[in-house]
């Protein structure tokens, strides 16, 4: 579609970036098949008419806001509509995403800029980058070695980017905790409480984070920084200890952000910070205690401690009641009006993603957040065990940007919403979280049985009984020839995983039956099904870092490198093992007389949230899991 934009020099940079997406050219006006005029208002929202080839698009609050609207009309045109005006006004000032670019896998700048100009075209304003160690920083050479870090040219890009297309990119970091893999070098030591944490009250860790800041004043626009601050449960508990001794866990922490407030601002930035440490240490002597529990009351003294100006996000992705998000939002307001929201976009439970609880989580959480006035929304997009592929996480923010745009929950708005900015079905999407649900329920089953060891079984309890081969096979079907373009490597790793699970899901439940039957002809058949399981964990692991190398820079990927040899290794092993006993060579398989028992501990449950079943969860068992 050839379109001439008329006063458009605002929005003309992002224009270019999303006119290959869009399938629009850029034309003088007498070459014109539409021609859009362009207007700025002081109202925050957009409105879009049109009449025949002409068209006008007023927006304000964010250039965002104009390319929602440019999405909606070019979808008009494309659907032969002559006439039509909308006007959409959004409930939230801010809304989008947080994505892990720390949990071994760091997204390419391109792959960034895709997801960049998708949420752009839906109407979403703000990006995320959670880097732990995986950027730059100037002399610390360690920090972020080998993970596959932003470089600061890089950041600058991407920055540049995503103010082109109306996107606030804000640097989401750690300033305590969750920094696991830059402390693990031995450079680290004076600045290292325990394994995963800072070291409290040491002038060289406040030159650590004085240095972070430099950088990332140097490559954001932003004056915008989360400092993270979240699960540091161990503050005071390692190194700080031997030093010092024991003081108050509170204590520690309030100075710490203090002090960390305090670089901050000297750099030009407004600090904002996960609160579920406030909740936790008001709660400490709560039996039983969760994460935001709603049964505590915020001490006073932490209250009072906290910086000014420290913006506050809850985050939550595990509770489906309205109510629980209601109270907890109403507890925040005691630091301030201004509390960003953040939920989840389950991609953090292996391969496939966990799009219907996610969304289940998701809308209460809306809902509470429209009714309790918060202005200020996030998806955030983990990467736990970094075997998904985080594109598919754009089916989830379309929950969140459709939502904005209307004030509620529409289905249908929303696929149309999600379909207009990425070209792709939103039902194909829902679809590759099929695998994970052999059992019925919503948890994710996927992860354990692709790790599941075939000899020694720590799953094998929680599917005796299931027709696994006959639910692979028919969600193999349902995922046949879907994913196209950038998208299809995704798609492509989703269907060899379902491809494998139809052999190997109860493989070690056949195989420990057919040995407590003594049926030697179904062992003898067991062992040729080891060629062709081993075929295609090959062709998973083929179908996966090629998703991985075009997603994602090459770093990291040697872990999965060692996770799938794993698996081969074990299966070329049950082979030697098996083919022994029934050679008379061992008179028994030890590993297959042993009982299998649940992995979750707990018999009184048909179903447990395993998302929890990860690598180092079944590999601990007999080594020190560090893989």
């Amino acid at each position: 579609m050839k379109v001439h934009f008329k006063n458009a020099e605002e929005v003309q940079s992002g224009i270019a970036l999303l006119a290959p997406d869009l399938g629009i050219s850029l034309v003088p006006p007498s070459d014109a098949e539409l021609t859009v005029t362009v207007r700025g208002t002081e109202e925050n929202g957009l409105t879009v008419s049109l009449c025949k080839n002409e068209a006008t698009i007023a927006y304000g609050g964010g250039k965002a806001r104009f390319f929602r609207a440019l999405a909606i009309l070019v979808q008009w045109k494309r659907d032969g509509v002559s006439e039509k005006k909308l006007t959409e006004t959004p409930l939230f000032n801010s809304n989008g995403a947080m994505v892990d670019m720390s949990r071994n896998a760091v997204m390419k700048p391109s792959a960034v800029e895709f997801m960049l100009r998708k949420m752009a075209l839906m109407g979403m304003n703000t990006y995320m980058l959670y880097t732990e160690d995986t950027y730059e920083v100037e002399g610390y050479p360690y920090f972020g070695y080998m993970r596959g870090r932003y470089s600061k040219d890089e950041l600058r890009v991407l920055d540049a980017y995503a103010l082109a297309l109306g996107i606030e990119m804000i640097p989401c970091i750690q300033v305590l905790g969750h920094l696991a893999t830059a402390l693990r070098w031995m450079k680290t030591a004076a600045y290292r409480d325990d394994e995963k944490t800072l070291l409290v009250g040491a002038e060289e860790t406040y030159r650590l984070i004085g240095s972070m800041m430099k950088t990332l004043a140097e490559c954001f626009t932003t004056r915008r920084v989360h400092i993270g601050m979240d699960e540091t449960k161990s503050v005071g508990k390692g190194n700080y200890f031997d030093k010092h001794g024991y003081r108050p866990p509170h204590e520690l922490y309030l100075e710490h952000l203090s002090r960390v407030v305090e670089i901050v601002q000297a750099h030009g930035f407004s600090p904002m910070m996960w609160s579920d440490m406030f909740f936790r240490l008001s709660g400490h002597g709560i039996s039983g205690f969760e994460d935001y529990d709603v049964r505590t009351v915020l001490s006073d003294e932490i209250v009072e401690m906290v910086p000014k100006g420290v913006q506050q996000v809850f985050w939550d992705y595990y509770h489906p009641e309205e109510a629980f998000y209601a109270v907890n939002i109403e507890k925040h307001r005691r630091f301030g009006d201004n509390t960003v929201f953040a939920g989840g976009v389950w991609m953090w439970s292996g391969h496939c993603p966990l799009l219907s609880y996610s969304r289940r989580m998701t809308l209460p959480a809306l809902d509470a957040c429209r009714k309790g006035g918060i202005k200020e929304v996030l998806a955030t997009v983990w990467h736990n065990g970094s075997e998904s592929q985080l594109i598919l996480s754009l089916a989830g923010l379309a929950w969140y940007a459709d939502y904005d745009y209307h004030g509620f929950y529409d289905e249908g708005s929303m696929k149309a919403c999600f379909a207009r900015a990425t070209g792709a079905s939103y039902d194909d999407f829902e679809r590759t979280e099929l695998p994970n649900y052999p059992h019925g329920g919503e948890y994710c089953m996927s992860r354990a049985l692709t790790y599941n060891d075939p000899l020694q079984g720590l799953f094998d309890r929680h599917i005796d009984g299931l027709d696994t081969r006959t639910y692979y096979t028919d969600v193999y079907k349902k995922l046949e020839g879907l994913g196209e373009g950038f998208y299809a490597p995704a798609f492509e790793t989703v269907r060899a995983l379902t491809d494998l699970l139809i052999d190997k899901a109860d493989f070690g439940v056949r195989l420990k039956r057919a040995y407590d039957q003594d049926d030697r002809e179904a062992l003898a058949s067991m062992v040729k099904e080891c060629d062709l399981i081993i075929e295609k964990t090959e062709k998973l692991r083929g179908a996966h870092r090629e998703a991985w190398m075009t997603y994602n820079k090459p770093f990291g990927w040697e872990i999965h490198d060692i996770r799938y040899g794993g698996i081969t290794n074990r299966f070329e092993t049950v082979k030697y093992r098996v083919q022994a006993y029934l050679g008379g060579e061992i008179d028994r398989l030890e590993e297959l007389e042993a009982e299998r028992l649940r992995f979750d501990g707990d018999d009184s449950s048909v179903e447990r949230d395993h998302n929890h079943f990860l690598w180092w969860g079944y590999s601990q068992i007999s080594n020190t899991g560090i893989l």
